[in-house]
Formats: structure tokens, C-alpha cells, sequence
């Protein structure tokens, strides 16, 4: 299974409409979200171009109408919003979902996860912490000039990071 993994939208939808084309064209059937849609109508936005799929989430700190956003993905056939720190498994593997890097790190150093994501700082890192995948997608927000996202094939347990094509709007 292919995972689009994306983070720090902070209300540009503008950018996450491509993001998720992107990710869907390259054959994402599952999405994690890493907090920070900032508000209840850009979560929406993305409850809507997940098209039906699954889709986990956690909320950053950006993310102030939690109740209103649990409802939201309640009343969607496939979403969950967890809480702020999250331990899942997906199709065989066990993932650490987080907005904070201090639970990704935590969860990386135990070595009881497989992958290990998180987002916050708007830089995307990927690397190896012992047989941990520790991994941040980036923004979609623009902040740092880098919008991207990232795809983790769970077949191959690698991630790839990838730049959005805004020219495809």
C-alpha cells in the first residue's frame, strides 16, 4: 500500500487540492495527516479529497476546534482523527503518528515502531533511526518555500519525499 503523508496545510487549500492529486496519481489508498489544517473548513477539504479513503489524522497545535473536527471525521466513512500522539498499525506495519517531534523521537529511540512521522517544523527529514523510518512530509503551507508531501510504499517500507506541482493547478 502506498500512504500520502502530508502536514502544516495552515488553511492553503490552494496547495493541498494539487498535493492530493499528486498523491492520488501516484497511487496513494491510504493518507495520514499530521496536523495543522488550522481550520474546520480546511480539515473538510480534506475529508472531501480523500475522496472516501482512509485517511488517519492527529491535530496540531494550530488545530483549536478539535470537537467540531472529531465530528467531522466521524461522519466520514473512512477517517479517524486521533489524539495528539497516535501508535497505529497499517497493512504490517506499526506507525508513530504525531504532530510533535518529541513523541516521533520517543517513539523512534524505543524501537517499537516501525515508522515514526511527524510535522511541526516545516522540514522535511526522512532518515533511519536504528530499523525506525523517523520522517517529517514537509509543509503544504509554503512557509519555507518547499511545499511537498511524502509517500511511504509499506511493500518496500521506504518513503520518498515530493514537491508539489503547483504549475498542474
Amino acid at each position: 500500500m502506498k500512504i500520502g503523508i502530508f502536514s502544516d496545510l495552515h488553511d492553503r487549500t490552494d496547495h493541498l487540492e494539487p498535493a492530493m492529486r499528486q498523491m492520488r496519481l501516484l497511487d496513494c489508498g491510504h493518507f495520514f495527516f499530521l496536523g495543522d489544517c488550522t481550520t474546520p473548513e480546511s480539515f473538510l477539504r480534506i475529508l472531501e479529497l480523500t475522496g472516501g479513503l482512509p485517511l488517519d489524522a492527529v491535530p496540531g497545535n494550530n488545530d483549536h476546534e478539535l470537537l467540531l473536527m472529531h465530528r467531522m471525521a466521524a461522519n466520514s466513512p473512512a477517517a479517524r482523527l486521533h489524539p495528539e500522539h497516535a501508535v497505529i498499525t497499517r497493512y504490517g506495519m506499526k506507525f508513530s503518528l504525531s504532530h510533535y517531534p518529541k513523541y516521533a523521537m520517543r517513539e523512534a529511540r524505543s524501537g517499537n515502531v516501525d515508522a515514526a512521522l511527524y510535522g511541526h517544523t516545516h522540514q522535511a527529514v526522512r532518515e533511519m533511526y536504528g530499523d525506525c523510518l523517523l520522517a517529517n512530509p514537509g509543509e503544504l503551507q509554503g512557509r519555507t518555500g518547499r511545499i511537498g508531501f511524502g509517500i511511504l510504499d509499506t511493500d518496500s517500507r521506504i518513503m520518498n519525499l515530493h514537491a508539489v506541482d503547483l504549475s498542474a493547478s
